[in-house]
């Protein structure tokens, strides 16, 4: 067996190529999907069937686009329903391909359709060697069973129940999940991209739980955050998403135009540098720098039914800002500024700057009482240690009314870890009204660097609780 690892930053999305002696067959891809024909080509070995766990909620699968480019068979549970073509297995069912046998096992618990695909590799012998687990089983958690409100508590007894169904595969069965670290699909994901049955049985705090109601109010409490697009993604894949191809190219749109457009109804996404956005931006956009987790952002507060209008800081950022755009399903992308800002500056057109500090000045402002702090990083970043005093609004929610959001007129200072969330929030807040918002450049990164104390975590408390 050939195996390779593709691996999607800022989506901690895992997605895998497994060369048999003929073909080979991609699990979970990504929407941008040369990475899957470059590793294929470099084997010498044709892409000839796709694995899809489930219908994936963080992202826009590139199942289609890859089937499209090499005549693949898509793999599906039956369960999903899907509506393009596809083969669609039951529970239990097996199929051979190329080398591999396959067997799909339905595990819903994270989402009502997902699956384990057991991987035989009959080079080698009809054993079981590795398991493709989707968010079923993840390195250190199990994928969390809320992102369908209304019947959480349902799928988190299935959960419960699909995870003894893996009780029958042995301890050396290799484990590989679609997502690591950094994914707001579990809690506690570990940094380790791949793991054995053995070990999670060993160490995985979910698998270590006595009874099936613990179960259930363990894995339902203190989740973190779940972004907008993770309820619409989900569908897209159902329904299969469009083709880049037939996607239009978004053209350069000179400030004139570009200022009429916004004012119609179209949305300014600013992908520059938290810096050069404080120095000047269009009136009403979006700070959503390309250095920060720009695609999970971006599905998370940029509204879904409105074309989009990009401000780059140079043109060939372009292409980054697309993929991440088309990763989370915002496929409408109208242009982006010609000659960015400094065209905007010479044609005369309105602009807004924000004011930034350093960590240093918010000291001392905020112990003279001259301004209140709000923390826009996640809850469980929050509760690891935060300044004192400082409240906590995840920077999407700053979105929404909140008691810290008044209207007294006291100046709001945002933080994040470095600054790109909190630009993000000070855009949102401006978005509402807010006109006394201040970025803290450098975030608690630069509060720690400069010698002052974050709170304690509290007690058994930790970074993913």
């Amino acid at each position: 067996m050939f195996f390779a690892h593709i691996y999607t930053p800022g989506l901690a999305h895992s997605s895998y190529v497994l060369g048999g002696e003929r073909g080979c067959l991609v699990v979970d891809p990504a929407r941008d999907i040369d990475r899957y024909l470059d590793q294929a080509k470099a084997w010498s070995k044709p892409i000839i069937g796709i694995i899809e766990t489930h219908l994936h909620a963080d992202f826009v699968s590139g199942h289609l686009e890859l089937a499209s480019r090499t005549g693949a068979t898509i793999y599906a549970p039956k369960s999903a329903q899907c509506v393009f073509p596809h083969i669609a297995l039951a529970d239990g069912e097996e199929v051979t391909v190329d080398s591999f046998r396959i067997k799909m096992l339905e595990t819903p618990g994270h989402t009502p359709e997902g699956a384990v695909f057991v991987v035989s590799d009959l080079s080698r012998g009809p054993e079981p060697c590795l398991a493709l687990t989707g968010d079923t089983l993840l390195v250190g958690d199990v994928g969390r069973p809320d992102l369908f409100p209304d019947i959480k508590h349902d799928l988190a007894r299935k959960l419960y129940r699909s995870i003894g169904r893996l009780a029958g595969l042995g301890d050396n069965v290799e484990v590989y999940p679609a997502h690591g670290m950094g994914s707001l699909c579990g809690r506690q994901l570990s940094a380790k991209l791949w793991t054995t049955l053995g070990t999670e049985r060993l160490h995985n705090y979910a698998l270590q739980i006595g009874t099936e109601d613990e179960f259930v109010t363990a894995l339902l409490s203190g989740m973190p955050e779940a972004p907008d697009h993770f309820a619409r993604c989900s569908e897209i894949n159902r329904q299969g998403p469009r083709l880049l191809a037939e996607l239009p190219q978004p053209k350069a749109v000179p400030p004139a135009e570009f200022w009429s457009l916004a004012e119609e109804g179209h949305v300014v996404v600013d992908t520059r540098d938290q810096l050069a956005y404080a120095g000047a931006h269009v009136p009403g956009s979006y700070a959503l720098s390309l250095r920060g987790n720009f695609a999970t952002f971006a599905g998370w507060v940029l509204p879904p039914d409105r074309p989009l209008l990009l401000v780059l800081e140079n043109p060939s950022d372009l292409s980054a800002a697309l993929t991440g755009l088309r990763r989370v399903g915002l496929d409408h992308v109208t242009g982006y500024l010609a000659g960015g800002m400094t065209a905007w500056a010479n044609a005369g057109l309105p602009s807004h700057n924000l004011e930034s500090i350093g960590v240093r000045e918010l000291k001392q402002r905020h112990e003279a009482g001259a301004l209140s702090i709000i923390d826009t990083r996640l809850r469980s970043e929050y509760d690891a240690g935060h300044i004192a005093g400082s409240v906590h609004i995840a920077a999407p929610d700053t979105r929404h009314e909140h008691p810290a959001l008044g209207d007294d007129g006291a100046p709001l200072a945002v933080i994040c870890n470095t600054g790109n969330r909190s630009v993000l929030a000070a855009s949102l807040l401006r978005r509402r009204g807010l006109r006394q918002v201040i970025n803290v450049i450098g975030g608690t990164t630069a509060w720690q660097a400069a010698g002052f104390a974050l709170t304690a975590p509290a007690e058994g408390s930790g970074p993913h609780d």
